[in-house]
């Protein structure tokens, strides 16, 4: 069944082009290793500036559908997380990037307009309308991109993500990743998970599980959390392959479970009773694997009743390598706040 069928009216033209959710694309295309970590179906270019593609949230998984919350409802970051496999599979086959070359994100963002579709806990089916807001070449090559795509559920937009990615040659990469280090950086697959951090309660960072917990040795005190990051590079989803520094969206979850923490502390709505409405992100520079990184978040004024925003600094040696910011809101309610 095409995923098209279920949106508010289209042209016949693109209803033609049918998009399936029969099976999943290339691990290649999306960059991972693990079919279970696939979640884009299909993927369309429809002209110079417009592309989309299918994806399905998986009803169970182990890191994305292991929360508290309640009504339970599909994470936003799984959607963010399918998105950005769509934009993956984007630069290979509507901007033409090698295999050679690598994705560098600078920013990305994180809307949910209307939280209603995710709230389907079955197998849910997206489509996602990517299109092209700004694009830079070097040397006939993609170097910089940045894309939004709208969200769409059930015939409703469920949420849009704008990411501002660099593109760039393994070789020029290879000289980046060692612009602030005198040795190669260490792969994950290479480094232990420390066991010397301790941990707080899953559910005061919304979940079960304690191998899906990225923060330890946190410090909550007047209205600001200080906390260690727990970098899992054994965990099946959030290193899922090898990497050779911390990955955004592991930070993005620190950011979220900070947040949380402090909506645990008596700073905002319970940890049970609410989800990541708005997230955005800068990265500054590589979060190095072989030094600690501290998270550092704050609560500042949110203009929405019941809700929670904060910003988070992601501080190795001393330098500030990535800035987020999150709203949370409540559960049982549509409330589209948008944090800013």
């Amino acid at each position: 069944m095409s995923v098209l069928s279920q949106v508010e009216p289209v042209q016949a033209a693109e209803a033609a082009q049918i998009l399936s959710t029969q099976r999943t694309l290339s691990r290649r295309l999306v960059h991972r290793s693990a079919i279970s970590e696939v979640f884009l179906t299909d993927f369309q270019s429809v002209d110079e500036n417009t592309f989309r593609a299918a994806a399905q949230l998986p009803p169970r998984h182990f890191y994305y559908g292991d929360h508290t919350a309640r009504p339970a409802m599909h994470d936003p970051l799984a959607v963010f997380e399918s998105v950005r496999q769509m934009l993956l599979c984007a630069m290979h086959l509507q901007h033409d990037a090698g295999h050679d070359t690598k994705s560098i994100t600078a920013t990305a963002s994180l809307e949910i307009t209307d939280p209603g579709p995710l709230r389907d806990r079955g197998a849910l089916d997206l489509l996602l309308l990517g299109s092209v807001k700004l694009a830079r070449n070097y040397q006939d090559a993609i170097s910089r991109v940045v894309h939004k795509v709208r969200v769409m559920a059930g015939g409703r937009q469920v949420g849009v993500v704008t990411v501002d990615t660099a593109q760039r040659p393994d070789a020029v990469y290879e000289k980046l990743r060692m612009s602030h280090r005198a040795t190669p950086p260490p792969m994950s697959s290479a480094m232990p998970v420390r066991t010397d951090g301790a941990a707080p309660p899953p559910r005061l960072v919304g979940r079960e599980q304690a191998e899906n917990v990225v923060l330890e040795n946190a410090d909550v005190t007047d209205g600001a959390v200080s906390a260690r990051l727990r970098v899992p590079t054994a965990h099946p989803s959030m290193f899922e392959h090898a990497q050779d520094h911390v990955p955004g969206p592991v930070m993005m979850e620190a950011a979220r479970q900070a947040a949380l923490l402090l909506a645990a502390d008596g700073q905002g709505p319970s940890p049970a009773g609410c989800y990541p409405q708005y997230m955005d992100a800068e990265y500054l520079r590589f979060a190095e694997l072989d030094s600690d990184i501290t998270v550092v978040t704050r609560r500042v004024p949110d203009p929405v009743a019941g809700g929670l925003r904060t910003e988070t600094a992601f501080v190795q040696q001393d330098e500030t390598v990535a800035r987020m910011r999150v709203r949370l809101a409540a559960a049982d309610t549509t409330g589209a706040g948008h944090a800013v």
